[in-house]
């Protein structure tokens, strides 16, 4: 029996393109999205030259189901430009002129240092065409084929966020973010490219997308449950979910696919990203993040980066000369939970309060009615003092969490909240099991190394996840 080629296990003798099941599903899922309309044979650079005087075309770099990506230079100015030409065939729709005609009005308005410039679009002999902002560098996929650590997809995601939230606004979505269409320069600005699935959302009824009214647009890894299941209804949250899928290969390697670990599991990585990688990938839009701003902000803090700026990151070559993200920018744990310090110095008042309501009450029932309010007030209060150190203990241990660079007491926290608690369940254990003459003389001992046993486990594992 033969083995497979890619992962080396047996091979069925009937196994389909010479691979197991398993990779052959995993090959179809990686490849992007075949040309609707069969084949697509870009033109060739001498036949460019000729239909584009104004341009010099020097060497195709591209090519996909929507079209083919030229180098070329304006002789005129001088400049370097992306020359994208569609396929031939998905030009001979008649209602094609008009969408491609507002689609790249739509695309030329947008204005953005991390969205691919658009110069010019028209129509030349049977050719559709865009002249772009040429990005002399890598894609995102070339990136991490070549090897991207933790803190480079740091440095990437929130520019894409960024590049996100300006296009959102101008009521255009991609529907096609991936590692193909995510570009890096030489002076490590990401960029993203191929606007040219993007549907304008205040089109009111009709649709004028560039592939039509009823195509599920997008390519399968990437694309969100919604453009496949309701792809009338997708909006901009269907970018987050594909910028969820691209930020977990970022970081893991691998594609989000079944029942995955979270990040965390996969590498060693900071667990305050898990939050930000899985709601990204909620399978329900209302779950994820509402805006690409929002994300970037959870990404930030979840990494201890302060909000600034999108910060460039060069490809490989770039990581050597440039600190990582969490060293640049994690600020030192600066103070320790006040609510854990107040609820500390409030564990003592219950029992300072408690002497005068046993006095007032060993006085008797001879209490004037104007000492009543007084009296209730010395009652409620030493319940209340009771009740807020588990309260404040319980909120530092959140927000020590939330902020595990900026914040620490995480034993005091831990203290505050469960030492009231521990007390009373070990009141009624004595009630219990006052009368067994054996365990009665044990018991506060045994009880005693119980809860601290309970209290340092739970401690640990809070620490565990807060670092």
């Amino acid at each position: 029996m033969t083995a497979c080629p890619h992962c080396h296990q047996p091979l069925p003798s009937d196994a389909p393109a010479g691979l197991c099941p398993a990779c052959l599903v995993r090959q179809g899922l990686r490849t992007t999205s075949p040309a609707r309309h069969g084949a697509f044979e870009p033109p060739a650079v001498e036949e460019l030259d000729a239909l584009f005087p104004q341009l010099t075309v020097h060497n195709l770099i591209g090519r996909g189901g929507m079209g083919a990506v030229y180098r070329a230079t304006q002789s005129g100015l001088g400049r370097d430009v992306a020359l994208k030409v569609l396929p031939l065939d998905a030009t001979s729709d008649p209602s094609f002129a008009e969408r491609f005609i507002r689609e790249a009005q739509s695309l030329a308005r947008l204005s953005h240092p991390q969205i691919v410039t658009i110069f010019d679009f028209g129509e030349t002999k049977d050719h559709y065409y865009l002249i772009m902002e040429f990005v002399d560098g890598v894609n995102l996929r070339q990136l991490m084929e070549s090897g991207c650590d933790a803190a480079e997809a740091l440095a990437i995601v929130p520019q894409i966020c960024d590049a996100l939230a300006y296009a959102h606004a101008q009521g255009i979505v991609h529907r096609d973010i991936k590692p193909e269409n995510i570009l890096i320069g030489r002076d490590g600005v990401v960029k993203i490219a191929d606007f040219g699935l993007a549907k304008l959302l205040d089109a009111g009824d009709r649709d004028f997308s560039l592939t039509g009214h009823r195509d599920v647009l997008g390519t399968v890894s990437y694309m969100a449950p919604e453009q496949v299941e309701r792809p009338l209804e997708v909006d901009h949250r269907a970018d987050i979910f594909s910028l969820g899928v691209v930020f977990y290969e970022l970081l893991t390697g691998e594609l989000p696919l079944g029942r995955f670990d979270p990040p965390s599991k996969r590498v060693t990585l900071d667990v305050n990203l898990d939050e930000v990688v899985l709601r990204a990938l909620e399978k329900e839009p209302l779950r994820r993040y509402q805006s690409a701003q929002e994300m970037r902000t959870k990404i930030l803090t979840a990494s201890s980066a302060r909000p600034s700026d999108a910060d460039p990151v060069a490809p490989s070559a770039m990581s050597q000369s440039q600190p990582s993200t969490s060293a640049t920018h994690a600020p030192p744990r600066t103070r320790i939970s006040w609510a854990a310090v107040f609820g500390f110095l409030m564990i003592p008042l219950p029992f300072l309060l408690f002497v005068p309501v046993q006095m007032d009450v060993g006085s008797g029932p001879d209490v004037s009615v104007s000492a009543a309010p007084s009296m209730i007030l010395t009652m409620v209060l030493p319940v209340v003092c009771l009740i807020a150190p588990t309260l404040l203990g319980c909120w530092s241990i959140s927000s020590i969490r939330r902020e595990p660079r900026r914040l620490y007491g995480m034993g005091l926290a831990l203290f505050d909240a469960m030492l009231y608690p521990l007390l009373i369940a070990d009141g009624v254990i004595f009630a219990v099991l006052d009368d067994t003459p054996l365990m009665t003389e044990f018991l506060g001992l045994i009880l005693f190394v119980i809860n601290v046993i309970v209290f340092f486990k739970v401690y640990a594992a809070l620490r565990i996840k807060a670092e």
